[in-house]
C-alpha cells in the first residue's frame, strides 16, 4: 500500500502497540493500521458542487438580489454564485436562510429551500437550539444588520 494511501485512510503503528478504547481492543500487536472506513458515495465524490444547478425563483427576487449582495460583500456567499464560502458554519448557514425567509416573507418550505441550495441539513434542529439556549452562532449581530 503506498504511503499517500495510508495517510488518507488512518494512522499507522509500528513496534509494540497496545489500545484500549469503546470500539477496539488490540494487545501487543508489531504493527496496526487504524483507518476510517467511507461509504462508496464518499469515496467516489472528487469534487463539491460549486454552484447550485438552479436557484429557487423566491430566491430571485429584486429584494433577495439585494440581500444575496450584501452577503457577497460580507464574504458569507461566494462572489460568482450563491453558494456559502468555505468559513460559514451549518449554524451560520441556518441562521442567515431564517433571516432571508423572514425578510423575503417566505412561510411555506423555508428551510428545504435553503437546504436545498446549500446541502446543509437540520437548520429547524439548528434554529431550536438557539431558542433553547439562547446562544446564537458567530457574527449573527453582523447578519442581523445586513438583513
Amino acid at each position: 500500500m503506498n504511503k499517500k494511501l495510508i495517510d488518507e485512510l488512518g494512522i499507522t503503528f509500528s513496534g509494540s502497540v497496545t489500545f484500549n478504547g469503546p470500539m477496539f481492543d488490540i494487545h501487543d500487536n508489531q504493527h496496526v493500521h487504524i483507518g476510517m472506513q467511507m461509504p462508496e458515495a464518499k469515496k467516489q465524490k472528487t469534487k463539491v458542487q460549486e454552484t447550485p444547478s438552479e436557484i429557487p425563483s423566491v430566491l430571485e427576487t429584486p429584494r433577495a438580489q439585494e440581500l444575496w449582495q450584501k452577503l457577497r460583500l460580507a464574504g458569507f456567499v461566494r462572489e460568482d454564485s450563491y453558494m456559502l464560502t468555505s468559513g460559514v458554519s451549518a449554524n451560520q448557514a441556518a441562521y442567515i436562510a431564517d433571516r432571508m425567509a423572514e425578510r423575503l416573507e417566505l412561510k411555506r418550505g423555508k428551510w428545504k429551500v435553503f437546504q436545498q441550495l446549500w446541502d446543509v441539513r437540520n437548520m429547524a434542529q439548528l434554529a431550536g437550539s438557539w431558542q433553547q439556549t439562547g446562544k446564537l452562532p458567530p457574527r449573527h449581530k453582523e447578519i442581523d444588520a445586513m438583513i
